[in-house]
């Protein structure tokens, strides 16, 4: 009889917490995840699941197991990592409200066939403004509308336009589209090392890689908003001729475009964390897939501090 009370408290308990949760915070919380699963919770990729209609205490449970690593992704980790459990109520009341992928079909199949007006696209996950179509066919190899359909997996981490929301992951919007090229292909070969992009590009074609890099290349770059710092300012524009350190403004320019042609990157808009890692990664020889060993040869020069401050004084590149 105690367990059955007992039983019926802890579950008391949880319809609280359901109730108290909510939706219209969960609504706005929800904009990262809508990269992936779809504005309305309808997934427009079959690697991704619809939550709409799904169980919010279900939500909830696989929110805290990727949290806590009882449930393992890359992707979710780190998009569950900094959730609250209020949270986590609130993103589950906001997509357990929403009609189910079947109530929405339905629905759409009603309003197609009782009007003649032309079928309005889904909006774009986030308010962002993207580029479909471009004249840019005559600079870059690929084809741009295609690269945004199939830049739709790419945006749960990089963003729907190309800036990434997440820290940990780099902006790709406005960047050499050679360059996107050859990072993918060097994930794809293994040159370039990293569990997650492994499996994103494992079945991409060439035609594939040409189509991304022309369609992240066209979007608009976000400016830095980071604060300056002397110390990182000193060694982008000077280098450190005591340690043999190159400044960087000599292959990524003024205000961090890089160069196109020679193959150096834009770096402006990137997070201080992305840079931080790239280029402690550098240093260590976990990547090494800069041509001729550029940034190898600077990186390992490099101490903390010097990383800290470069990267900080990146951030305010606009």
């Amino acid at each position: 009889m105690k367990k059955i009370i007992f039983s019926l408290f802890v579950a008391l308990s949880s319809v609280s917490a359901v109730q108290a949760a909510d939706a219209n915070a969960g609504k706005e919380k929800s904009a990262t995840c809508s990269a992936c699963h779809g504005p309305t919770g309808v997934s427009a990729s079959p690697m991704f699941p619809n939550l709409a209609g799904q169980n919010d205490a279900y939500i909830i449970k696989q929110l805290k197991d990727f949290k806590s690593g009882a449930r393992t992704d890359a992707m979710m980790a780190p998009m569950a990592a900094n959730l609250s459990e209020a949270d986590m109520a609130d993103l589950a009341a906001h997509f357990s409200g929403l009609p189910s992928a079947n109530e929405q079909a339905a629905a759409s199949a009603s309003t197609a066939s009782s009007t003649d007006a032309t079928p309005v696209s889904a909006p774009a996950a986030g308010n962002v403004d993207i580029v479909s179509s471009s004249p840019a066919a005559a600079i870059y190899p690929g084809d741009v509308a295609a690269g945004k359909s199939k830049a739709v997996a790419c945006a749960a981490c990089h963003g729907a336009d190309g800036n990434s929301l997440i820290p940990m992951y780099p902006s790709l919007a406005g960047q050499s589209a050679n360059y996107i090229a050859k990072q993918l292909a060097d994930f794809k070969s293994g040159n370039r090392n990293d569990p997650v992009m492994a499996g994103m590009v494992a079945a991409l074609t060439p035609e594939d890689i040409k189509d991304l890099a022309s369609f992240f290349a066209v979007q608009s770059t976000k400016v830095g908003t980071g604060e300056s710092n002397e110390a990182g300012h000193n060694l982008y524009y000077g280098g450190d001729a005591a340690k043999g350190v190159t400044a960087c403004i000599a292959c990524h320019g003024v205000t961090g475009k890089g160069m196109k042609q020679a193959g150096f990157p834009s770096i402006t808009g990137q997070s201080k964390d992305y840079l931080k890692k790239q280029l402690a990664s550098f240093r260590d020889g976990s990547r090494g897939n800069d041509n001729n060993g550029i940034m190898r040869n600077i990186a390992i020069k490099l101490s903390d501090a010097d990383i800290e401050a470069v990267a900080q004084y990146i951030t305010s590149l606009k």
